[in-house]
């Protein structure tokens, strides 16, 4: 229940009509409770631990008015766990998705009780089903407790799943069309995903077969065409990468990935949770330049947030698994939104090269003064306590984890340098107190919040989620005398631009949406930033209706070669429900 005391912290926060109808609707917002009085509580909850981590009641008092400041000025947001459940619901954590560590293969009961608690506390699960004997029938029951926690009315948020199941499984095909075919139509609240190797990508590209773990040699390439076909189909299964994503685990020693969050972008050990803060990069342009002082001192409010954040959630968890590995790992992850809406300020087309080596400057910068401030944070509060064990240790490798990774990473911001600086000064103190601190999750409802475009992704379409035409792209318009009625209707119904002849092409360029911008370069702009985090990404590669399986099978094989840990397409009209649809 929301706690009634007078709130400390007095924000000034004013969301739009829409994004005040989906703290309503998504239950955000307590009964009764203005959006100024939730970021109050937030911020008043989030500041609490302070005072037991070794800051006084000024330095607490500064960090919350600069936190409430972020906040009202839609600089960052907070997960939409985070805001739905600080300071009111005593008991639940902030967290938005785990691996719970259940034993698929035991009790169900147990299994069943866990995961809807996860639920009730708005955590999105990931599961990796290779160890059972019948992954579909386990999926299904999984997803069943999912669709029937959604429908209880004791979830505040909707919450995401993933699957996982290894491309050796002995029904891994049974599990590839579990979601196609005669199930299109069921209710699911599950992704799914193929886990890989390098072994069996070969085998796709050399037509050889591989074989599965009951001995049985198989077409590699057949296997994959299904999963293509079962993609363009109905948008699953993705591709992941559960080795490439543990050849980036820093701490290897207290165990491996076994899945990935719901939108795969992060691999989890089980018992590992996600606590996500975003930073709105459009809101840094500002007079023809990104503010860049600006954009570092939000950083380092959001990873000492989120740090505050793990720091009440610790406790609160459901499983003692889940507060020992969180308490000794103490992962975070700053993620971005707004990168659409920065772009279109620049001017400069998503599809474009600029585009992606500006996006990946920017996650650079983020990451690395991510990196520098939860290193800061650990001189108060001491490193995560995992830290402190050498022996499969990756940060105390000569070189070690940040040089590995990132040393050769140059940027316009940030140089090979500064990554082989941080990593010796790491290796040399020990002092760290988050083993990651980046990531890219969709970012879904909390931009939306802040009227943001989502995550990493273009624009979806240049109509609102609100229903009317994006500000800037109505500006451009007027720029061009052609705010005409004929042409507002066209986009009003269609959403796009790019089969109107009386718009410039630089313009139709630089407003192309999701459906507009190839495949391929989505992909491009998914391996750019891939060089820039901790782990994975999450983005969605757009297809046209019209597209075929071979269009997914190039795209999945093009983000092989590329490096990526993860992929996923979704192909227009391949659902009876729509992730979103204009107005017809």
């Amino acid at each position: 229940m929301l706690k009634q005391e007078i709130q400390q912290y007095i924000s000034h926060f004013v969301p739009s009509d829409y994004a005040h109808r989906l703290m309503v609707e998504g239950r955000i917002l307590a009964e009764g409770e203005l959006p100024s009085q939730m970021i109050s509580r937030v911020v008043e909850e989030i500041a609490s631990p302070e005072k037991d981590l070794g800051h006084t009641p000024a330095e607490t008092q500064a960090f919350a008015d600069d936190l409430l400041l972020q906040l009202d000025q839609k600089r960052c947001i907070l997960s939409t766990p985070i805001l739905t459940n600080a300071g009111r619901y005593p008991d639940r954590p902030l967290s938005a998705c785990t691996i719970p560590p259940v034993d698929l293969q035991g009790d169900f009961t147990q299994v069943r009780k866990l995961v809807d608690t996860f639920h009730q506390h708005g955590m999105g699960t990931g599961f990796n089903l290779s160890e059972v004997e019948d992954p579909v029938s386990v999926l299904k029951y999984l997803n069943q407790v999912a669709v029937e926690g959604a429908a209880s009315g004791r979830e505040d948020r909707p919450v995401g799943n993933m699957g996982v199941l290894s491309v050796y499984h002995p029904k891994v095909l049974e599990f590839i069309e579990v979601k196609s075919g005669d199930n299109r139509d069921e209710r699911w609240i599950f992704n799914t995903s193929i886990d890989v190797s390098e072994e069996f990508m070969r085998a796709v590209i050399t037509d050889q077969s591989y074989q599965l773990d009951n001995g049985i040699m198989v077409s590699a390439r057949k296997i994959f065409e299904n999963i293509c076909t079962s993609a363009f189909d109905c948008g699953d299964p993705g591709l992941v990468s559960i080795d490439r994503m543990n050849l980036d685990n820093p701490v290897p020693f207290l165990g491996q990935y076994v899945a990935t969050a719901p939108c795969a972008e992060v691999g989890l050990v089980p018992g590992e949770s996600c606590q996500f803060g975003y930073i709105n990069l459009a809101a840094f342009y500002e007079n023809g330049e990104i503010d860049l002082p600006q954009l570092r001192y939000s950083t380092e409010v959001m990873v000492r947030a989120l740090d505050n954040a793990l720091e009440l959630s610790i406790p609160r968890y459901a499983h003692q698994q889940n507060s020992s590995m969180m308490s000794a790992k103490r992962k975070i992850g700053v993620g971005v939104c707004g990168l659409a809406d920065l772009l279109v300020k620049m001017d400069l087309p998503y599809s474009s090269p600029e585009a992606r080596t500006l996006a990946l400057d920017l996650v650079t910068f983020i990451n690395y003064y991510s990196k520098v401030a939860s290193s800061d944070l650990a001189r108060t509060r001491g490193s995560f306590t995992a830290m402190h064990t050498v022996l499969g240790n990756r940060y105390y490798e000569s070189p070690g984890f940040i040089e590995n990774k990132y040393g050769d990473l140059e940027t316009q911001f940030i140089t090979k340098s500064d990554w082989k600086l941080l990593g010796e000064t790491i290796r040399q103190t020990g002092l760290l107190r988050n083993v990651s601190t980046i990531a890219l999750p969709p970012t879904g409802r909390s931009g939306l919040l802040i009227d943001a475009s989502t995550g990493v992704e273009p624009h979806f379409s240049l109509v609102q989620p609100s229903g009317s035409l994006y500000e800037s792209f109505v500006r451009t318009l007027r720029e061009y005398d052609l705010h005409q009625e004929d042409i507002v209707e066209h986009v009003l119904n269609t959403g796009s631009v790019h089969d109107m002849k009386s718009i410039p092409e630089h313009v139709k360029a630089l407003y192309q949406t999701a459906l507009d911008i190839s495949p391929h370069d989505h992909v491009l702009m998914v391996a750019s930033l891939q060089r820039g985090v901790d782990e994975a990404i999450s983005k969605t590669i757009n297809l046209a209706a019209n597209s075929t399986p071979e269009d997914v099978k190039d795209i999945y094989l093009q983000a092989y070669r590329l490096g990526l840990k993860g992929i996923a397409i979704f192909r227009a009209d391949s659902r009876s429900y729509q992730p979103r649809t204009l107005r017809a």
